[in-house]
């Protein structure tokens, strides 16, 4: 399994697999029809439009198995006002056949590396507060639950913010990615 960082070319197969883990992810929690509105060709566009973006502070971490990319982690500044959460994971995404592997958990090392790179002490992330798996996931990574807010998604669903001390994330799991 590589960990790299994503290059302009990797939009498609990033795209892909963002809409195909929506699909096995969100396709229970969200309004039925909803996810019918994307597709892989939006889905491209908008990962070439993240990864050409040079103004904007944000880190693209892709899992690579045998040459086909199979996971994602995107994170940049925060979004919310959730002091002193200043840095933001806006997406993690895994493939079903590749989850309870350590793969999310190596992609979100390197992004909060480039977290405290740029000075930032804490991070959050935000999840469905019906996506139970996930929920599991962030708190056995250390993540303390922090807040709860609605999001459009089709409906106005409830998410859940969870935090982390960076430094106590790399403490934890940092180390392993190191050597």
């Amino acid at each position: 399994m590589l960990i790299r960082p994503a290059r302009l070319e990797d939009a498609r197969a990033i795209g892909i697999v963002h809409l195909d883990t929506w699909h096995t992810t969100y396709g229970r929690l969200v309004p039925e029809g909803f996810l019918d509105q994307f597709n892989y060709e939006e889905r491209e566009r908008s990962w070439q439009m993240r990864l050409s973006d040079t103004y904007s502070p944000h880190y693209i971490y892709v899992a690579e198995d045998d040459g086909q990319i199979v996971g994602f982690a995107y994170g940049g500044n925060s979004r919310t006002n959730d002091a002193p959460y200043t840095a933001e994971i806006y997406a993690l995404y895994v493939r079903e056949s590749h989850q309870r592997r350590g793969i999310g958990r190596r992609l979100l090392v390197p992004v909060a590396r480039h977290f405290v790179a740029g000075g930032h002490t804490h991070m959050l992330i935000w999840v469905l507060s019906d996506n139970l798996r996930a929920r599991a996931f962030y708190e056995a990574m250390g993540g303390v639950w922090l807040r709860e807010k609605l999001i459009n998604f089709g409906n106005n669903l409830p998410e859940s913010a969870y935090g982390y001390v960076i430094a106590d994330f790399l403490a934890r799991f940092g180390q392993a990615e190191a050597d």
